[in-house]
């Protein structure tokens, strides 16, 4: 091997070196804010979710142009790239921008969610802020909490906020196993709501704001 070539060789192992700590990195930051579970408080919410999505893109992108260097490239790169987007849509919530997209393409969790609350293992705690929910659905609440904010005919009004302001008041998705009557008011942390005056997503679920 020529020097020229030894030299090649060396920048470019420094190269995949340097891409593998990045990657590294990345998906480090990634797993420190989904532990972390930031919430979306007061004017956070305008900074906590996009600042998620920009550190899930950028592990992504990292992580395929690695990919893109293997002997397989771009097969390698693109089905990486697909998982890694599907793993990204699920974490990421925006349910506080798009309600009815993120209910539609997290419905099983939702399910799961309705399903605890007819059964009496989610809805049963009266703490203010509620319950935490199983790990596996808590990016479904911007705290990872269930709470009981209301309830009609014996059956509880169980909700799963998406941001909570400062000192009060909160917006996010309202659950009840029943049809709300149209008078049927909750409280959300501070403020009070209609159910039937939020927007009707199906199945017992509505996403609800203060004054609705």
């Amino acid at each position: 091997m020529s020097d020229a070539e030894t030299v090649t060789a060396a920048a470019k192992l420094s190269v995949r070196r340097y891409d593998g700590v990045a990657v590294l990195a990345a998906w480090l930051g990634v797993a420190w804010i989904e532990l972390a579970n930031l919430q979306n408080a007061s004017l956070l919410l305008f900074v906590v979710p996009p600042s998620e999505l920009a550190v899930w893109l950028s592990a992504i992108a990292l992580t395929v142009r690695l990919a893109y260097r293997t002997p397989a490239r771009r097969a390698t790169a693109l089905t990486t790239a697909a998982l890694l987007l599907v793993t990204c849509a699920w974490f990421t919530n925006w349910g506080l921008f798009h309600p009815a997209s993120y209910w539609i393409t997290h419905r099983w969790a939702f399910n799961a969610v309705a399903d605890g609350v007819r059964e009496g293992r989610i809805g049963t705690s009266r703490g203010y802020y509620g319950e935490f929910l199983p790990l596996h659905l808590r990016d479904l609440s911007t705290n990872g909490r269930a709470a009981v904010v209301g309830s009609q005919d014996g059956k509880p009004v169980v909700f799963l906020p998406q941001w909570v302001g400062i000192p009060d008041d909160a917006g996010g998705y309202v659950y009840l196993d029943a049809a709300p009557r149209p008078d049927l008011l909750i409280d959300l942390f501070g403020e009070p709501a209609r159910v039937a005056g939020g927007q009707h997503l199906g199945d017992g679920w509505w996403y609800v704001l203060p004054g609705d």
